[in-house]
């Protein structure tokens, strides 16, 4: 066969490589489509091996199909789409991007494309039985990285009461409660495309005593990445139409007129806002680590970290944050200095998140890929278009009793912020709440404290 005509082998891993390109430009969001996108690269590399009848087949199939797949997701934006960095951030991006979607698609094509070329041929040189042994070794990764993928989230079962994971529209809930018939309560996890499954079962489930607590992923991350595109309608408008959406859903679902809503740093900003639009479907509002303004509570976070740098004599940090300048920035990795230095300078406890998260049940290990990659698009898609927000100016009055969550160990500005919008804020009750010894995640740095507020929150707003 000419070898021209054997090339048309190859051609299979172009369209495979424009059809997943376009269809899952960020890689599959269900398990079941994790499994048929590793079946049809296996299978498409096995085409390519035999009609090419070449071993060289195991490197041009992936080449062809990471080409078209690069080439046809052009015009979509996230760190995990855009040109790798080398920044931590960047390493993040590429390992939970493009290095999670490879062992999907490349490595099975590799393997197709050695069991393909070595059908055609019949040596029975020891050569070939190094390369059937190393095909063997890899197919078996390759089973393995199907079997994990194939396995859905599940929620722990809670005896007598109601334990589940559900959908409201492409939102992902988890849904837990010793009694059914509890009060709602609904969780907005704080960054961008944030999920805090794990973190709301394991550290505040005594909530589920006295509540269904409702754990909202928010758009683009964890079992919400289905939502993540098209990132140009990821706008402040839209995630507060989330938060109502997810509320309304709850209240439908479970016959209820009015539901509890806490709300976490980012996740603050969608639920202030769905609060002022509409009051009637809340009974009360709590703020963990509430946003204010977060132009000027980012200027006074990059101001605090870069004396902190100078003093501690820190001049790599310095280095990098004069490096990006003050905020606002245009994307994620003019923020990555203050992001990753908040522990450091402000023992905010942020690290914890991902542990708690990455090892929850109730997310499938594609899920928990999305925790990473999912954080890292939708912030860089939806926080810049946040600058305009401040609260102090915006929301002047809100309609149900409110409450304000601090840590001990916030990051200063941030209280600063709160503070005046607090002292101008218009509502039937407010009260600002500080919990020692927490940091910015303080409702998991003091559960015992946080749902005791609770309580006295249902007392005071019934």
């Amino acid at each position: 066969m000419p070898d021209m005509v054997r090339s048309v082998g190859l051609l299979p891993a172009l369209v495979w490589g424009v059809l997943a390109g376009f269809l899952r430009p960020r890689g599959p969001i269900f398990p079941l489509e994790a499994v048929g996108i590793i079946v049809v690269s296996v299978v498409v590399g096995v085409v390519a091996g035999r009609v090419t009848r070449s071993r060289w087949a195991m490197f041009f199939a992936p080449i062809f199909f990471v080409v078209a797949g690069e080439v046809t997701r052009i015009g979509f934006t996230g760190p995990t789409v855009d040109l790798p960095r080398l920044s931590t951030l960047g390493q993040a991006a590429l390992v939970s991007g493009r290095g999670a979607y490879a062992l999907l698609t490349v490595l099975p094509m590799v393997v197709g494309a050695a069991y393909g070329a070595g059908s055609t041929r019949r040596s029975r040189s020891w050569l070939r039985w190094v390369g059937r042994f190393c095909t063997g070794i890899l197919a078996l990764v390759v089973a393995a990285i199907t079997v994990v993928v194939a396995v859905p989230g599940r929620a722990a079962p809670i005896g007598g009461g109601i334990s589940e994971l559900a959908y409201a529209g492409k939102l992902g809930l988890m849904i837990r409660g010793n009694r059914a018939d509890a009060p709602l309560l609904l969780f907005v996890p704080g960054s961008p495309g944030g999920s805090e499954l794990g973190a709301m079962r394991r550290r505040l489930g005594a909530l589920e005593q006295q509540f269904v607590v409702a754990t909202m992923d928010r758009r683009g991350g964890g079992r919400s990445f289905g939502g993540l595109d098209p990132t140009p309608t990821f706008t402040v408008e839209n995630e507060t139409a989330n938060v109502v959406q997810a509320a309304k859903y709850l209240l439908s679902r479970f016959r209820k007129d009015k539901l509890y809503l806490v709300a976490h740093s980012g996740g603050t900003i969608g639920a202030t806002l769905a609060v002022q639009d509409q009051p009637a479907l809340f009974a009360a509002y709590v703020g963990v680590g509430q946003v204010a303004a977060p132009a000027a509570s980012d200027r006074g976070q990059y101001d605090d970290t870069l004396a902190r740098a100078r003093e501690k004599g820190d001049d790599a940090l310095v280095n990098r944050l004069t490096a990006v300048g003050p905020p606002p920035y245009d994307d994620i990795y003019g923020y990555e200095p203050m992001i990753l230095a908040e522990d450091v300078v402000y023992g905010s406890g942020n690290g914890a998140a991902l542990e708690d998260n990455v090892e929850a049940p109730e997310l499938s290990a594609l899920d928990k890929v999305h925790v990473i990659s999912g954080l890292l698009d939708s912030f860089d898609a939806y926080y810049p278009r946040v600058q305009e927000i401040d609260f102090r100016n915006q929301v002047p009055a809100l309609g149900v009793p409110v409450w304000f969550v601090a840590g001990e160990r916030e990051v200063p500005a941030r209280t600063r912020d709160l503070n005046q919008w607090f002292q101008v804020l218009q509502a039937p009750r407010k009260e600002v709440v500080t919990l020692a010894g927490a940091g910015h995640r303080s409702m998991f740095d003091q559960p015992a404290a946080f749902v005791e507020l609770m309580s006295r929150v249902v007392v005071a707003a019934p």
